[in-house]
């Protein structure tokens, strides 16, 4: 049984077919993030890569985003690939810093598209953040608490001086 009907053209049914298995595909449920223990164990291990990270930003007075093949900030080639490189081998899709000694995030684990869909990674602010949360692992929504016109949410765990494991969702 199709849902397009067989007294269309050949192109509009085949139309039909592609935007039919694409609804269906968006309808999937999403892969999940990665979780709180494994992105802590991440960090761990690439600590040295994340400060110098945070080092570079302050030096550079960073404003913008860097991702693998789009970066806001005018740097030289030569500081871009270095901050491309430092950032593929600590696991990150993206980095977006306000300046120097600025909050800045790093996005490790994303789904879905920035309008609807969410991701985890890590912060750096020395700021208290609050209320810290035990886990990220689940949904930051609570219907309960969050209007329906409320679009996003967010949710920090204290990884130490002035890291934080970091979740955003968007709705």
């Amino acid at each position: 049984m199709s849902v397009c009907p067989t007294s269309w053209s050949v192109r509009a049914r085949r139309a039909c077919t592609l935007i039919s298995i694409l609804l269906f595909l968006a309808s999937l449920p999403s892969c999940d993030l990665q979780s709180d223990h494994a992105l802590i164990t991440r960090f761990g291990e690439k600590r040295g890569e994340l400060e110098r990270l945070h080092q570079m930003i302050d030096e550079d007075n960073l404003e913008g985003r860097i991702h693998a093949g789009y970066a806001d900030p005018k740097l030289s080639p030569s500081r871009l690939e270095e901050y491309r490189s430092l950032l593929r081998d600590a696991g990150v899709t993206r980095l977006w810093a306000h300046g120097k000694s600025k909050p800045f995030e790093l996005m490790v684990d994303g789904n879905g598209f920035l309008a609807q869909g969410d991701y985890k990674g890590y912060l750096y602010d020395p700021a208290l953040q609050n209320p810290p949360a035990p886990s990220l692992d689940d949904s930051c929504f609570d219907p309960a608490k969050i209007p329906d016109t409320q679009r996003s949410c967010s949710a920090v765990r204290s990884l130490g001086n002035g890291w934080w494991l970091l979740r955003y969702e968007y709705r």
